[in-house]
C-alpha cells in the first residue's frame, strides 16, 4: 500500500543550537529527505549533537549526565528547532537555576515529566498505559508507554547496536513495536482488560478468604456469647431482633411484678396504696427520732459555740500576758536610756550641750527635777491593771470549760439515744418487710440478669454486620468478575491485521538485507511472530541466530523499515519520520558495508521524505543529492 508523501508526517529536525554564557552559539542545520552526516574527528561533539536533540525531546536527567560535564560547563542552554507534521516548534533546555526540569516549547515552559503527553498528542500517537510485566494477569500495576520509550528505537546510540534499546525490558519492547506497527491501541486495550480482570479475580480471592474467615469466626463468636449469656442461638440480624424483643418483654414483665410487689408492701404497712408514708415506718418512733435529732443538732450547735468562745478567751489571756511582759521590759529599760544624752531640742530643734551647767537632780534640757520613781510608777500601775484583767479571764475560761463539758455530755447522750432509735426503726422495718424481701431480691436479680443480656445484642449485631459486609464485598467482587468475563469482545483493529503488519515490516527488512545476503548477512529471512513480536531469523530468534556484525546489520534493517512505515502501512502507525544513528561502524563491521548501508538509507530518506542523521569519523560517502555532510568545527579535550 502506498501513501502520498508530499504531506510531511512525523518529526524532522531543522536546526540545533548550543548557546554559551556570553550569547555566542554553535549551530547546525539539517535537511529533510536526506541523510545528514555529522563528520569530525574524535571528541568533536558529533554524538553530543544527537544527545542535544535527545535532551530537548524530554530527557529528565540533568545536563551534566545527559550531555556530559564538558558540554554542561561550556554552554548554558541548547535549542532544537523541529517540525511535527509540518508545524515548526522550538524546543529549548537551560540548566540555570530553576530551569533544569523544564522544556520551553515556543517560549512556553513545560515540565519534562509532562513533555511525553504533549508530544504524543501533537504527533497523534497512542498515549496508552501497559501492564508492568509480560503477563498482564500477574502485573501489579500499569505504567505509561512514553514517547521516550519509542525514541530509544529511532535514536540508536553506541550502546544499542546489538539490541532494540539499551537495557530495555521485554514488555516495553513489545509495546513499542506494536505502537510503531499500528496496533498498540487494540493490544493495550486487550492487555488492560486482562489486567483489570486479573485484578478483579485477585480481589475476589481476597474477598472469598475474608468471607470464609468471617463466616467461621461469626458462628464461633455468636455461639460463645449466646451460651455464656443464656440467650437463644441466633444466626441472623432478624433473629437478633426477635431475641431482643423477647428479653425486653421479659424485663418489662419483671419490672411490672416488682412494682406490684412494692405497692403491696406499701398497702400492707400503710393501708393505702396512695399513702406517702414509707413502707415499714412506725410514725411514733419517727416523731421521737425527729425530736431527738433536733435536740442533738441544737446540742451540737452549743458545743461549737462554746468551743469558739473558749478559743477567744484563751487568745485574750495570751494578749494580756504579752502586754504585761512589754511593761516589765519598759521598767527595765529606764535605767538603760538615762545615760543617753539628748543632742537636739525637741521644741526649737537647736543643738543642746549635755555638759552645760545644771543641777544634778534636774534635766539639762528643761531644768526640771527628775525622780526615777516617777518614770516607773505609770508602768507599774499598768502592770497591776493587766494582771487583774488576766485573773478575770482565767476565771471566765474555767467557767467556759465547765459549760463545754456539760454540753458535750448532753450531746453524747443524745447521739446514743438517736442510734438506739435508728436501730429500733430498722428492726421494726425489717420485721414488717421480711415477707417481701426475698421476692424483691429475686426480682432485682432477674432485672440485673435481663439487663445484662441486653448488653450482648449490640456486640452480636456488630459481628453480623461485619459478616454481612464481607458477604456484600464478595458479591460485588463476583459481579465485577462476571461482568468482565462476559465482556470478551475482541478489540477492533483498524486496517490490516497484526499478522499482516508484521509481515509487511519483515518484508521491508528482508528487502534491505537482501543486498547483503551471504556476507555479512546470513542466508535466511526475517519474520515476526505477531503474538509476542519476537523477530526470527530463519527458525531461531534473532539474538540466537546472529553474530555481532549481523546484529548491527539487523538493526540497520530495522531502522530502514521504520522509514517506510507510512508508505507501507497506514496512519495507525506511530510514524517517526526520523532516524538518529550514532556511529554505525560497530562490532567490526566492514567499512564498505556501512558505506553501502548509508547510501541505501540516504535513498530511502529521499524516497519517503524522511530524515536520517548519522555520525561518523571516517570519510563519508559522497552523493550531494541524498547525503549532506556537516563538518564539526571544534575539537574538545578528552574527558
Amino acid at each position: 500500500m502506498t501513501h502520498d508523501t508530499s504531506v510531511e508526517h512525523g518529526l524532522r529536525i531543522s536546526k540545533v543550537r548550543l548557546i554559551r554564557d556570553g550569547g555566542e552559539f554553535d549551530e547546525f542545520e539539517f535537511a529533510s529527505g536526506m541523510l545528514n552526516i555529522l563528520h569530525g574527528v574524535r571528541n568533536s561533539s558529533k554524538s553530543t549533537t544527537l544527545r542535544v536533540i535527545d535532551y530537548c525531546l524530554g530527557d529528565r536527567d540533568n545536563a551534566a549526565k545527559a550531555l556530559g560535564v564538558a558540554v554542561a560547563d561550556a554552554y548554558v542552554a541548547v535549542t532544537t528547532e523541529l517540525r511535527i507534521d509540518g508545524q515548526p516548534y522550538e524546543l529549548s533546555r537551560s540548566w540555570g537555576y530553576g530551569r533544569m526540569g523544564k522544556v520551553s516549547i515556543n517560549g512556553e515552559d513545560l515540565s519534562a515529566v509532562d513533555f511525553s503527553d504533549w508530544i504524543l498528542a501533537t504527533l497523534g500517537w497512542p498515549n496508552i498505559s501497559i501492564p508492568l510485566g509480560l503477563n498482564p494477569s500477574t502485573a501489579a500495576e500499569l505504567t505509561p508507554l512514553s514517547f521516550r520509550n519509542t525514541l530509544r528505537h529511532i535514536h540508536r546510540n553506541e550502546e544499542s547496536w546489538i539490541s532494540f534499546a539499551h537495557k530495555e525490558q521485554e514488555f516495553v519492547r513489545r509495546a513499542v513495536i506494536s505502537q510503531l506497527l499500528g496496533f498498540a491501541r487494540p493490544r493495550a486495550t486487550e492487555a488492560h482488560s486482562q489486567f483489570v480482570l486479573a485484578q478483579a479475580k485477585r480481589r475476589l480471592d481476597a474477598a472469598q478468604a475474608v468471607d470464609r474467615e468471617v463466616q467461621q469466626s461469626t458462628v464461633q463468636a455468636v455461639t460463645a456469647i449466646c451460651e455464656n449469656m443464656d440467650l437463644p442461638l441466633v444466626r441472623s440480624t432478624s433473629q437478633v431482633a426477635d431475641a431482643r424483643s423477647e428479653v425486653e418483654a421479659a424485663l418489662d414483665a419483671v419490672r411490672h411484678r416488682q412494682q406490684e410487689l412494692t405497692d403491696q408492701v406499701r398497702i400492707t404497712n400503710s393501708g393505702s396504696a396512695e399513702s406517702e408514708t414509707p413502707a415499714g415506718y412506725d410514725p411514733s418512733l419517727t416523731a421521737l427520732y425527729s425530736q431527738v435529732t433536733r435536740e442533738l443538732r441544737q446540742a451540737t450547735d452549743e458545743v461549737a459555740a462554746l468551743e469558739q468562745l473558749h478559743e477567744e478567751h484563751v487568745r485574750s489571756a495570751s494578749t494580756v500576758n504579752g502586754e504585761i511582759g512589754r511593761m516589765e521590759r519598759l521598767i527595765t529599760s529606764v535605767g538603760i536610756f538615762e545615760a543617753l544624752p539628748v543632742r537636739l531640742c525637741p521644741a526649737c530643734e537647736q543643738n543642746i550641750d549635755p555638759a552645760r551647767d545644771h543641777a544634778d537632780t534636774a534635766c539639762y534640757v528643761c531644768y526640771q527635777d527628775v525622780d526615777d520613781d516617777k518614770r516607773q510608777r505609770r508602768a507599774q500601775v499598768e502592770i497591776r491593771s493587766l494582771k487583774s484583767e488576766l485573773e478575770d479571764l482565767d476565771d471566765v475560761v474555767s467557767r467556759t470549760l465547765a459549760d463545754l463539758a456539760a454540753v458535750r455530755a448532753v450531746q453524747e447522750d443524745l447521739q446514743a439515744k438517736q442510734a438506739g432509735l435508728a436501730a429500733q426503726l430498722n428492726a421494726d422495718r425489717a420485721a414488717q418487710l421480711a415477707p417481701f424481701v426475698a421476692a424483691l431480691e429475686e426480682l432485682a436479680g432477674q432485672v440485673a440478669r435481663l439487663e445484662h443480656k441486653l448488653t450482648a445484642f449490640p456486640a452480636i449485631e456488630a459481628i453480623f454486620q461485619r459478616r454481612d459486609q464481607a458477604r456484600e464485598t464478595l458479591d460485588s467482587a463476583q459481579r465485577a468478575v462476571s461482568e468482565l468475563d462476559s465482556d470478551t469482545a475482541a478489540p477492533v483493529v483498524n486496517g490490516p491485521k497484526p499478522t499482516d503488519r508484521c509481515s509487511v515490516f519483515a518484508d521491508r527488512m528482508n528487502r534491505f538485507l537482501g543486498e547483503f545476503r551471504g556476507d555479512p548477512w546470513v542466508d535466511r529471512d526475517v519474520s515476526i511472530r505477531d503474538s509476542d513480536l519476537t523477530f526470527y531469523v530463519g527458525t531461531r530468534p534473532w539474538d540466537q541466530a546472529l553474530g555481532a556484525e549481523a546484529k548491527v546489520l539487523f538493526f540497520l534493517a530495522y531502522s530502514y523499515a521504520a522509514l517506510f512505515l507510512e508508505h507501507d502501512l497506514d496512519d495507525e502507525c506511530a510514524f517517526p519520520g526520523l532516524l538518529l544513528l550514532d556511529n554505525p561502524y560497530q562490532q567490526g563491521i566492514d567499512e564498505n558495508v556501512v558505506r553501502r548501508v548509508l547510501h541505501i538509507l540516504a535513498q530511502a530518506a529521499r524516497d519517503t521524505g524522511t530524515q536520517v542523521i548519522s555520525t561518523q569519523a571516517l570519510t563519508p560517502p559522497a552523493d550531494p543529492k541524498t547525503i549532506r555532510v556537516i563538518p564539526m568545527p571544534r575539537v574538545y579535550a578528552a574527558p
